[in-house]
């Protein structure tokens, strides 16, 4: 570097890496029956006691939910696991991890108008409790 080069100090956080999840179909899943089943409730069992499980629909079968959030290469690890022990490839779906969970059938990665609960809806909530 010479004498007359001026570097500059920027401030701020550089961005944060991309996270993964994958969304596993327990209601399709638990519909078809089989060991597959019987792994994958053991599995969710560890996923929901370390807080990498997330509910996304509930029905009274299954519903949906989604692991994570893990880098793109452990997502894929973890879809890949999954598969290995007999879920179906279609049953278990890599998507861009959000903090807003989004509802069954969103691929968006931010959080969109049907996903995001309304200001009017959230004031009616609060009234409420």
């Amino acid at each position: 570097m010479s004498a007359s080069q001026l570097a500059l100090h920027i401030t701020g956080t550089p961005p944060a890496p991309e996270k993964w999840g994958v969304v596993v179909d327990e209601a399709r899943l638990y519909s078809i029956g089989g060991s597959p089943t019987e792994w994958w409730t053991a599995s969710a069992a560890q996923f929901h006691r370390t807080g990498r499980l997330r509910h996304l629909t509930t029905l009274i079968i299954g519903g949906s939910v989604e692991i994570g959030p893990f880098d793109r290469e452990d997502a894929d690890f973890a879809r890949d696991h999954l598969i290995a022990n007999g879920v179906r490839p279609e049953l278990a779906t890599i998507r861009r991890w959000t903090e807003q969970p989004h509802l069954s059938g969103c691929r968006k990665t931010a959080p969109c108008r049907l996903c995001t609960p309304t200001a009017a809806g959230a004031q009616q909530e609060g009234a409420r409790s």
